[in-house]
């Protein structure tokens, strides 16, 4: 799979982008700390516990999702891509509903399932649900993914990078996940397909 130079940088900036908050969170608490020794056991302790948790939990995601996750291993189970996710979202307003019994799959059909759930899962502005099936189809390995809310609906510009062909100066750090999915569902020899026809809902598949 080769992907252009400014799409690496770009899936670079991402993953900073959604540290930020956590990091930032650990520097306050951090001079919370330091200003005030008798909040040790309080409320800066709290800070810290909780970013450290998202900022590990973000790691954890992006490092399979877009990264050489996985250690030598060329696949991965369904729990573990559901545990990435679940942790991924904890303390937000989605809920993940994870259907598909445990199975071990390829690694690059796994970081292809957290692509679509990314995508899903920025599909809900407002929250809801976050439904995800893996089942065997015809003998080939299925995705489905349905994210369910409130005013769910793909952003103009992410519907822009959901092309193997977009021009990369049209992407941004908040859209470049929509245009690795579909380059990793290139690589898989995948049937990729997005569906908003419905209101409220998003629906994406994938035929390996």
């Amino acid at each position: 799979m080769n992907i252009d130079h400014k799409v690496a940088q770009l899936l670079v900036s991402r993953v900073c982008h959604d540290l930020a908050g956590g990091v930032s969170a650990l520097s306050t608490g951090a001079e919370l700390l330091s200003e005030d020794k008798q909040m040790a056991d309080g409320a800066a302790l709290d800070v810290i516990a909780m970013s450290a948790a998202q900022c590990a939990s973000r790691l954890a995601f992006f490092r399979v999702a877009f990264g050489l996750g996985g250690g030598e291993s060329d696949t991965i189970t369904t729990d573990d891509l559901k545990k990435l996710l679940v942790d991924y979202l904890q303390g937000g307003r989605i809920a993940v509903n994870w259907t598909a019994e445990n199975a071990r799959i390829g690694l690059m059909s796994g970081k292809l399932l957290l692509g679509l759930c990314l995508i899903g899962a920025e599909a809900l502005p407002r929250g809801g649900d976050l439904r995800i099936d893996v089942s065997e189809i015809g003998g080939r390995l299925g995705f489905a993914v349905f994210a369910q809310g409130t005013g769910a609906v793909l952003r103009p510009e992410l519907k822009t990078a959901l092309s193997v062909d977009v021009a990369p100066d049209l992407l941004t750090a908040r859209t470049v996940h929509g245009h690795f999915t579909v380059i990793l569902a290139q690589s898989l020899d995948a049937e990729m397909e997005i569906l908003a026809d419905v209101p409220d809902e998003i629906r994406l598949a994938a035929l390996l």
